[in-house]
Formats: C-alpha cells, sequence, structure tokens
C-alpha cells in the first residue's frame, strides 16, 4: 500500500486527465526464421525410415570397383544380369552384402532396341524367383522392398540343382558364384564356324541334369505332360505380355501366371534351365553375328564369350530387338531338344 505524506488525501490533478489507451492484444512472437530461409528444413522420407529400422536402402549404392566386381563374380550369376552390372547398364542399391537391383531399371534393359518388350519376361523371373533377401538367419528369407529384386541368386528360388556349372558352384548356398572355364567349354564345345545352335544348348542342359545326381528330371510320360503344360504355358506369358502392352492389364491373372511358371520351372530342372538359355537366346536372337544354321539360329561363341567370360554385353546390344515373343519360341524349342537329348542320355 502506498504511504501518504502527513495522511492528507492526494491532489487531483488540474489538467484534463487524457483517456488511457484501449488495452491492444497480447500478440505471440513469430518463431525465428530458420538459417536459409523456410522451405529449407529436412523431411524425412519413407525411404530414410526403412533404412534406419531395416538398414536396407533402395538408393544406389556408392560401390567401390572390388566391390563391385564381387558382386559380379559371387552373387549375379547370370549372364545378362551381371555384365549389366559390370559395365553399369544395371546400377546395385542397397550395399554390396545384400545387394538389390530395381525391377523398373531391368524391365528398361529389356526393353531397349527397337520393338523391344523382352523387359516383360524379365520382370517376371525378377519377381517369381529373387523376390527375397538375405535375412538375420543368413538365408534368403527376407521379402526385398517394393519394387526391387535380390541379386543373391546362388541360394535363391531360381537356383537349382542341373544348372550349367558356369557362373556358380553349389546352388544351396550364398555367395558361390565363380567363373569355370571348364564348363564354359563344354557348352562351346559344340560350336561349328564360331557358332552353337539352339539343339546344342538344349543337349548341354540335358547333360547338365543328367551328370547331376540332384537334378530333377521326370519320365517319359511326366515329361511330355510337363512339356505340353510349360508350352502352355509360355503362350500365357505372352499373351499377359501383349495385354499389358495395349494397356489390358490384369494383375490377377498376371499374378496367377507368375505363380504357375515358377512352380514349372521349380518342379523340372531341364524346362527351368531352358527358360533361363531361353532369355540368353532371345537376347541374342538379333545379335548381327548370331546365323542361321539347319533352319535354327546359331549364335557366336563371341558373343557368348562376352557375356560369360567378359561379363560385358555385347558391342551394339542396346540396337536390336529383343521381344517377349522370341523368349516364348526359344524356349519352347528348348525344353523340346532338351527333352529329346535327355531321354536318349537315359
Amino acid at each position: 500500500m502506498t504511504k501518504v505524506n502527513g495522511g492528507s488525501p492526494a491532489l487531483r490533478p488540474t489538467t484534463p486527465q487524457t483517456a488511457a489507451p484501449a488495452p491492444q492484444p497480447t500478440s505471440t512472437p513469430a518463431p525465428a526464421e530458420p538459417a536459409g530461409g523456410w522451405g529449407s528444413q529436412r523431411t524425412t522420407s519413407l525411404e530414410e525410415r526403412r533404412a534406419a529400422a531395416t538398414s536396407v536402402t533402395t538408393s544406389v549404392a556408392n560401390l567401390s570397383d572390388t566391390e563391385k566386381a564381387a558382386v559380379v563374380e559371387k552373387k549375379a550369376t547370370c549372364p545378362f544380369i551381371g555384365a549389366a552390372v559390370k559395365g553399369g547398364d544395371l546400377k546395385v542399391r542397397n550395399d554390396a552384402d545384400k545387394p538389390l537391383a530395381s525391377i523398373d531399371d531391368v524391365a528398361k534393359l529389356g526393353n531397349t532396341g527397337p520393338g523391344s518388350n523382352l523387359g516383360e519376361v524379365l520382370k517376371l523371373f525378377a519377381q517369381g524367383n529373387h523376390a527375397h533377401m538375405a535375412g538375420k538367419s543368413g538365408k534368403l528369407d527376407t521379402p526385398v522392398p517394393l519394387g526391387t529384386f535380390s541379386l543373391d541368386f546362388p541360394g535363391s528360388q531360381g537356383s537349382h540343382a542341373g544348372h550349367s556349372g558356369i557362373l556358380q558352384g553349389d546352388p544351396t548356398k550364398l555367395n558361390s558364384g565363380r567363373m569355370s572355364e571348364k564348363d564354359f567349354e563344354r557348352l562351346t564345345k559344340f560350336a561349328k564356324n564360331g557358332v552353337v545352335t539352339r539343339s546344342d544348348i538344349g543337349r548341354f542342359i540335358a547333360e547338365n541334369v543328367k551328370n547331376d545326381p540332384n537334378a530333377k528330371a521326370p519320365g517319359f510320360r511326366t515329361g511330355v505332360v510337363l512339356a505340353k503344360d510349360f508350352a502352355k504355358l509360355v503362350g500365357e506369358v505372352g499373351q499377359s505380355v501383349t495385354d499389358r502392352a495395349h494397356g489390358k492389364a490384369n494383375p490377377a491373372q498376371d499374378r496367377q501366371v507368375l505363380e504357375k511358371l515358377t512352380k514349372v520351372l521349380g518342379d523340372d530342372n531341364l524346362i527351368g534351365s531352358a527358360g533361363e538359355f531361353g532369355l540368353l537366346a532371345t537376347f541374342l536372337a538379333n545379335s548381327p553375328k548370331t546365323k542361321q544354321v539347319g533352319g535354327q539360329p546359331a549364335y557366336a561363341v563371341e558373343d557368348l564369350k562376352a557375356m560369360f567370360v567378359e561379363k560385358r554385353l555385347p558391342d551394339g546390344w542396346e540396337n536390336w530387338t529383343k521381344t517377349a515373343g522370341d523368349w516364348v519360341a526359344n524356349t519352347s524349342a528348348l525344353a523340346l531338344s532338351a527333352e529329346k537329348a535327355y531321354l536318349t542320355m537315359k
């Protein structure tokens, strides 16, 4: 309480009192502008959140030459994929230990060239056979991120007994890839005038299955049935690709075709290998070095050596056509010639 002098009341002012200003609303101070200005704050993306939670990213990996060479030799044991990775045409994602690749990227490679649509078939193989990456168990039991496939081929669903032996050893073990000159020479021993015919590749497939005690090969009756079923199936694959090209995509139908394809490829190693070599035959179908011998295509040893041994795509590959229809025709022809050769060997 204020003390008043002498107990007298305080004097009133003799001048008119100015009205007190109206109270102003209290305003909250604006937050300080962040350094760099508004809009420069970083937003955490889905990719970054996934990477933080799982240590897996779909970003392109920054690999040394040594790391890339190890991925090509030990993991990406496919003549097309390995060559594409080494040449930088297919980017490795995540890291060298658990390498991934984009399904869209591999499809783009298969669709390179006038009128090409082989990428649609490559998509099926990527989704059906390489949809899992290494998990804590050390096995390929962890689903890959959406839109990618694993480059760990040995140990995957697509790796099987009765394989060629050229690029991998034990098909059940991760990182078992290596180059076998001996097995490559078994393939090229059929060559005449520098080319290997498609039926010779079928005979090579039959030898691989016959010489592997772990390979699954049907008896005659089962083999005929499987061959017919497979011929029908590859036709369905071709139709599925054609429908998508004309904007008539049917995801449920595509999934059904994919499931049937991976099942029949796994039930018969002869047919499984025919599907894989069918991709190679289709990739090289319109190479200028491919010839016609006895009414069938014959592939240049030079092109085969480039992909298997030198791990590079043949010169000019981006300029020729590669189609799903050719894969259907080549795979069916390879399966038939492999079945015939296998039955004579038995």
